[in-house]
C-alpha cells in the first residue's frame, strides 16, 4: 500500500512528511523477492492511490518496479477479479 508512506498530511498524528519513492520501491522489490522465490504461485497485489501516485517521482518508481517485476520469468499481470477468479479455481469452497 503506497498511501502510508507517501501520505502527507500536516495535522495527522501518523504522517512524517513524504518518503523517498525509492525507500518504498527497495521495500516493494524486497516483499517481491520473498514472495518470488518462496512460492511456486502466488499473488502480489499492488495498492496504489492517485492521490499520492500520482506525482512524478512516484510514478518513475512504478515504471522501475514494474520493469522490474516484469524481468522475472512467470509474472503475469491480471486484474482483481481475475486474481479473485483464479484463487476461487485454486481454493474451492468445501463447505
Amino acid at each position: 500500500d503506497d498511501l502510508p508512506p507517501m501520505m502527507f498530511i500536516k495535522a495527522s498524528p501518523n504522517s512524517h512528511g513524504f518518503v523517498n519513492p525509492r525507500d518504498v520501491e527497495q521495500l516493494w522489490r524486497d516483499q517481491f523477492d520473498w514472495v518470488y522465490r518462496e512460492y511456486e504461485w502466488a499473488v502480489f497485489p499492488l495498492t496504489i492511490h492517485p492521490d499520492v501516485s500520482g506525482r512524478p517521482q512516484v510514478l518513475l518508481m512504478l515504471e522501475r518496479l514494474i520493469q522490474y517485476i516484469n524481468g522475472h520469468p512467470g509474472v503475469h499481470w491480471c486484474t482483481m477479479e481475475e486474481m479473485a477468479e483464479e484463487f476461487r479455481r485454486r481454493h474451492p469452497f468445501k463447505g
